[in-house]
């Protein structure tokens, strides 16, 4: 089976494990470190910021099944782009938001999102029947500047195994994601 691998990060990385683990079309996920500059980092390297690495998700996926345009919808849904370093509270440079692509074929659609989320002003939001775009309305107001970052994925390495499907072994751990509404809007399995 021909899978591709996109990497993913928004906050720590247990719980957009759990929701990437959980769409059709995902064959596998693995939490770990993306773009270090430390060798196999420790998760307390990341923490304290000397291996420059940040918490994100390696998402393999089936292309047959589900593309990038339906995980990037997920992402977005699930991240708030528009923070740097904070999702919920998780607060430092290893909760950065990011997508890190290994294809330069995936970079004109990791860019439309970009571009999209900028121009409008306001992420989306999604529900079962249909994709809903909420309307940037502030005329003469600033729209909030993205940083979710695009780059290139370096190196990934991945985390020890106590943290991998944290959330399935630790159900009532802190995540900003609302699991819940996701299953209830049919998102996540």
């Amino acid at each position: 089976m021909f899978t591709k691998d996109l990497y993913l990060a928004g906050g720590s990385f247990h719980g957009l494990q759990e929701v990437f683990s959980r769409i059709y079309g995902v064959v596998d996920t693995q939490a770990g470190y993306a773009n270090s500059c430390i060798e196999a980092p420790t998760k307390e390297q990341v923490a304290d910021g000397s291996a420059e690495a940040v918490e994100c998700v390696k998402v393999t996926y089936n292309p047959k099944k589900i593309d990038i345009g339906m995980l990037l919808n997920v992402f977005f849904t699930i991240i708030n782009p528009y923070t740097d370093g904070i999702q919920g509270k998780y607060v430092g440079p290893q909760y950065r938001s990011g997508i890190y692509y290994t294809s330069k074929e995936d970079v004109p659609q990791i860019s439309y999102f970009l571009v999209f989320l900028q121009n409008r002003g306001v992420a989306h939001q999604m529900t079962d029947n249909a994709l809903v775009v909420n309307e940037f309305e502030g005329e003469g107001k600033v729209r909030p500047k993205v940083r979710t970052e695009m780059k290139e994925l370096v190196n990934f390495y991945p985390a020890a195994e106590e943290e991998q499907h944290y959330l399935r072994s630790h159900p009532d751990a802190y995540t900003p994601i609302d699991i819940h509404l996701l299953e209830e809007l049919k998102i996540i399995q």
